[in-house]
């Protein structure tokens, strides 16, 4: 995502739509199997939810089930979400170069970046293998969750 089109509020609105599906099916899996030893990321669907309608679109809906077997597995898909973060402030300055703003709520939240920050302590501990091998399923899915929301219909016009 770090070379995505940011240069147009179309192309931001197909970001924020992809971002808002593949975050809406892990904030429900989260709800349902929180992560090993921390809580869940913050839920930023609200915030993309804003952004969007901000310009002049709605948030998807979405209707994918995805689930997450355990507490490391989940505890797995935290870090992968809560990393992910790290790259919204480059994109942030992206959009400002190319002369764009407004609609920045998501991507100027510092929330999951501390969140992110408090994990690495979680993730730091010792762990028995098979918890590792979890959490690596789990950050492998939910990688693919934001594959496949990227590779909707929609984002075919902003790619």
């Amino acid at each position: 995502m770090g070379q995505w089109p940011l240069s147009s509020n179309r192309d931001y609105a197909a970001f924020l739509m992809a971002q808002f599906e593949a975050r809406s099916c892990l904030d429900a899996a989260f709800r349902r199997q929180p992560p090993a030893m921390i809580e869940a990321p913050p839920a930023q669907t609200s915030l993309i939810a804003h952004d969007l309608g901000e310009l002049g679109f709605a948030a998807p809906t979405v209707s994918r089930d995805f689930s997450l077997d355990d507490p490391y597995a989940a505890l797995g898909a935290a870090w992968a979400i809560s990393g992910s973060s790290l790259g919204n402030r480059t994109l942030l300055v992206r959009r400002r170069k190319a002369g764009l703003s407004g609609a920045e709520r998501f991507l100027s939240d510092s929330c999951l970046p501390s969140y992110f920050r408090e994990l690495l302590s979680v993730l730091a501990r010792p762990h028995r293998p098979e918890e590792l091998a979890a959490a690596v399923t789990g950050a492998e899915a939910a990688f693919n969750i934001f594959e496949e929301a990227f590779a909707q219909p929609h984002m075919e016009a902003a790619a």
